[in-house]
């Protein structure tokens, strides 16, 4: 005796198609899963080598800013020797005079007389080297003045360099055989300025006993 189901015809072709549906979304699922984890992973690593890649600005940028800063203090060093050996060379020149001298009156003279452009725009560091000639040994005594000239407005102008209190008082002649004077000035707003004029007025004078002018360095 045979047994028949009693299901309708169609529950087979719906069946098959439910478990086709099913078994597209497992293997999407999969897919789907797999590809997000490939994702994943490929930002995960760009993100690594991105870090990386600040890491090596950073590094970059301080060996910059070291290797700037060791260019800069190397300028300054040489700057410094430079002028240090501007100096020895005044020295030298200096005890050389001395000793080449013939008896006979002193004299005061400039020994030097340079202009430095400084770092600032517009401001300008002076040197200077007053010294006296001759077999004497009297004190020198008096001041030097720095003057300014040029022209504003179209007009002759001269007005004396604005010095700070420090090299104000450095202005002050006071020795036997030589004296250094170093300082920094800023030009007046306004003022074409052409040269600097230093005049040395000694104690009891009423005219400069020595001047000199110098054009600002271009």
């Amino acid at each position: 005796m045979a047994i028949r189901s009693q299901r309708p015809w169609f529950w087979r072709p719906l069946l098959a198609c439910i478990l086709v549906f099913f078994g597209y979304l497992i293997a999407y699922w999969q897919l789907a899963g797999g590809e997000f984890g490939n994702l994943r992973g490929s930002l995960e690593q760009m993100i690594e080598e991105n870090r990386a890649l600040q890491a090596k600005l950073v590094h970059g940028e301080r060996q910059m800013q070291v290797e700037r800063a060791a260019q800069d203090n190397l300028a300054l060093e040489l700057a410094k020797l430079q002028d240090e050996g501007i100096r020895l060379k005044e020295d030298v020149e200096f005890y050389r005079n001395i000793l080449n001298e013939a008896p006979g009156p002193s004299e005061i003279k400039l020994q030097s007389f340079r202009l430095v452009k400084g770092k600032q725009a517009g401001t300008y560091d002076y040197h200077l080297m007053i010294v006296q000639s001759g077999r004497s040994n009297r004190t020198i005594q008096g001041q030097m003045r720095l003057m300014l000239n040029g022209t504003k407005n179209g007009q002759p102008m001269s007005v004396p360099v604005d010095l700070d209190v420090n090299a104000s008082q450095a202005m002050k002649i006071n020795f036997k055989y030589y004296q250094r004077l170093d300082g920094t000035f800023t030009l007046p707003e306004g003022m074409n300025v052409e040269n600097i004029e230093a005049s040395f007025i000694e104690i009891g004078a009423s005219q400069p006993k020595i001047s000199q002018r110098v054009d600002l360095p271009a």
